[in-house]
């Protein structure tokens, strides 16, 4: 089978790591489509570069829209895939995407089957032209593959016909894996237990109750932890603020972290905190820092926001409460600060279950046979 892959995301060696285990089959034969450079949300410039030994080739194109993830479109698209001729055209951007319609009319000019990716789950309406997008991918793919059974029911709702198969996100474990975390608290000066957070830093994502929980805990002298936030976003200054009025040392944040940096960080928490908030036009889709901590060995306090319990359940690996209760999330991280052996079983049973399921060697046999299911 000859697959050609295209991915903005995959303008960084890091998250081609998934289809380098695809190609690893004998029977497939890959091409690895993405943005020759691309403009990161800190405002660099990422230029496209793919291991030595990574088994496929490659076609780095230049883009209109770089660092546009729904808005951005191909130079010399058509021609890359009209001279390689692959048995399957595998997108991994969502259906309403500008690229996704790309595809899509490529593929039907070239009479190509597509595959594309879908993380939404919520059914939504969106604003012209992304509907029509949506739409006419929907009605034109041939498989998508959906990050959770919610996002299924979201393509089921939407009327989509082709063949669906939920395939998760993976973790590098070969990134992400226990190791000393010492040296980074010695380094950012953390005392205690560590309470950490890893993500964007706006509302929706639960830091109000973080704060609020933090404080609670703060009344109990017994408890000793500390707080690391990494991550950057609209409420940094305010949590800015708001940590200069705590305990000396007991409040880092670090600001933006690039991906393939973040496992010595991760490695410096004691457990890992998901407080989202569902809101009317968001809930959490996956959360994949949740099976990179469990890689980690670091177990999980998550709301029940999305698909957070459903992970965290199935993991076994922390710890669930209430969406916006930060009287709730207060009591499961006190369970975890107060007996840091139980937190380790956790983070022990949780990083088990991950390596099993959520390895990318496992992620890939997954979408293999999702492939191979098509019978192209």
């Amino acid at each position: 089978m000859r697959i050609a892959v295209i991915s903005h995301a995959c303008v960084v060696q890091l998250n081609q790591r998934l289809y380098r285990e695809l190609a690893r089959h004998e029977d497939i034969e890959l091409l690895l489509v993405a943005p020759a450079s691309w403009r990161a949300s800190t405002g660099k410039t990422i230029t496209f570069s793919a291991p030595d030994d990574s088994g496929y080739e490659v076609a780095p194109l230049p883009v209109w829209g770089s660092g546009q993830i729904s808005l951005h479109w191909y130079r010399g698209l058509l021609s890359v895939l009209r001279q390689w001729k692959p048995d399957l055209v595998y997108i991994d951007e969502e259906a309403y995407s500008l690229p996704a319609h790309q595809v899509m009319g490529a593929c039907n000019h070239l009479h190509l089957p597509m595959a594309f990716v879908q993380t939404q789950n919520l059914i939504k309406r969106h604003r012209w032209p992304f509907g029509i997008f949506e739409r006419r991918v929907l009605d034109n793919a041939s498989m998508a593959n959906p990050i959770t059974e919610e996002c299924a029911e979201v393509l089921r709702a939407n009327n989509f016909s082709g063949h669906i198969a939920v395939i998760p996100h993976c973790v590098n474990t070969s990134l992400f894996f226990p190791q000393d975390g010492a040296p980074m608290r010695d380094e950012l000066g953390l005392p205690g237990f560590v309470v950490g957070y890893l993500g964007r830093l706006t509302e929706e994502k639960g830091l109000p109750e973080l704060m609020q929980a933090a404080d609670l805990l703060w009344q109990d002298a017994a408890l000793d932890f500390s707080l690391l936030i990494v991550g950057a976003g609209p409420m940094e200054e305010e949590i800015a603020a708001w940590a200069l009025r705590r305990p000396a040392g007991r409040v880092v944040m670090t600001g933006p972290i690039a991906h393939a940096d973040v496992p010595p960080y991760m490695n410096a928490f004691d457990a890992l905190a998901l407080p989202s908030r569902t809101t009317p036009g968001w809930k959490e889709q996956f959360g994949r820092v949740l099976i990179e901590a469990l890689a980690c060995g670091v177990p999980l306090v998550g709301s029940d926001s999305g698909h957070i319990p459903e992970l965290i359940q199935e993991m076994d690996g922390g710890l669930v409460f209430p969406e916006q209760d930060a009287g709730a999330l207060a009591e499961a991280l006190r369970s975890l600060i107060a007996d840091p052996a139980y937190a380790r079983r956790l983070g022990e049973t949780g990083r088990q279950a991950v390596m099993g399921k959520y390895a990318v060697t496992s992620v890939a046999q997954r979408l293999y046979e999702a492939i191979a299911a098509l019978d192209l």
